[in-house]
């Protein structure tokens, strides 16, 4: 049995999008920003045709935990001169522009974009790992 992880990818002429389901925490930010490509009710998921290419690169670009990304490309986080922090519903805070998260060892470590975890159920807490997106028994 391998452990290898799991990698889709789809393409259009262009570009073709990676995913990577083990990475994904579930924000919802590809499936509220081009609900065209990204839609959990159709198979695939990913609808290259949804979106002219220039509008995925750039919403891949913005995927906070990289599950999402650009088969070839490399992103550069923007050069930013104020931290963004977004509160994503039912899901984790994202910082981007840069955070320094002191680990339980005391280590410096540096992120440009962070996912935190709000449920308190993650297994990489502090970090979200997409648990808030799974039922849970009552």
């Amino acid at each position: 049995m391998s452990n290898q992880p799991v990698l889709k990818e789809y393409s259009n002429d262009e570009i073709t999008v990676k995913w990577q389901p083990d990475l994904c925490i579930h924000s919802g930010i590809c499936l509220r920003g081009l609900p065209g490509v990204f839609n959990l009710k159709e198979r695939p998921w990913v609808n290259m045709q949804g979106a002219d290419s220039e509008s995925i690169v750039k919403l891949v670009k913005d995927c906070p935990s990289k599950a999402l990304s650009i088969k070839g490309v490399r992103f550069k986080e923007p050069d930013r001169s104020e931290t963004e922090i977004t509160l994503i519903p039912r899901g984790p805070l994202i910082v981007k522009g840069g955070a320094t998260v002191l680990d339980r060892k005391n280590k410096q470590v540096h992120h440009e974009t962070v996912s935190f975890c709000r449920c308190g159920r993650s297994a990489k807490h502090p970090y979200c790992d997409g648990t808030h997106a799974k039922k849970i028994d009552d």
